[in-house]
């Protein structure tokens, strides 16, 4: 099934236009802006809720130590992180990747349906929540077969190039009424998902998928 995902664009912004970044933020764009140190800019959202949910995931799509609301200037109601050098050319592919759309927001078609990359080659750790959906539902025979790594229990993946998950076949999930919370909880549209995409089909945004 298609999915239309109101996607943030990537915007990179001069330190002297922080007004214009903090309004392209608040306008449901990414602004990144660039001086010595870079510096990630989002909509916060309404005060006392969560933060929207692709600014949430693009601050951990850059594995930002931490992150805070601006209360006070230019910038105030966005939340800003900071782009460490480690992530400063990957971020810049993303600007470059989005120049061609003129707003800060586009509209992004994806089928999961017909996709299944966030399946390949991903670590997913079950919880206990996990693990008592298995058995409430009748598939214990799962916690048979998982992978062990320091300690934390995974869905195994398969020995191919690619590393699909064990239990994905023709891109569907075979236990997608019990899957872990993990796979629930994976957004559309995140640069985690189409970086996902752009691994298995050697593009961010394959024809049809």
């Amino acid at each position: 099934m298609m999915e239309v995902v109101v996607r943030p664009v990537w915007r990179a912004f001069s330190p002297d236009k922080l007004r214009a970044a903090a309004r392209y933020a608040k306008d449901g764009g990414l602004a990144v802006v660039k001086d010595t140190r870079w510096k990630l800019l989002g909509d916060a959202g309404p005060p006392g809720e969560d933060l929207p949910q692709l600014v949430d995931w693009a601050i951990r799509a850059i594995e930002a130590a931490r992150w805070a609301e601006v209360v006070e200037g230019p910038a105030k109601g966005c939340v800003e992180a900071a782009i460490t050098r480690d992530w400063r050319k990957r971020v810049q592919e993303w600007i470059d990747r989005d120049s061609v759309h003129a707003g800060p927001t586009t509209d992004t078609s994806f089928d999961c349906m017909l996709c299944g990359a966030c399946c390949y080659d991903n670590k997913v750790v079950l919880d206990e929540v996990d693990v008592k959906r298995f058995k409430d539902g009748g598939r214990a025979d799962l916690l048979k077969r998982l992978s062990r790594r320091a300690g934390l229990k995974l869905l195994p993946l398969a020995r191919e190039d690619n590393k699909p998950c064990v239990h994905l076949k023709q891109k569907m999930c075979t236990i997608y009424d019990v899957r872990p919370n993990m796979c629930r909880d994976f957004p559309v549209g995140t640069e985690q998902c189409i970086t996902s995409r752009e691994d298995l089909y050697g593009e961010p945004f394959p024809k049809g998928k």
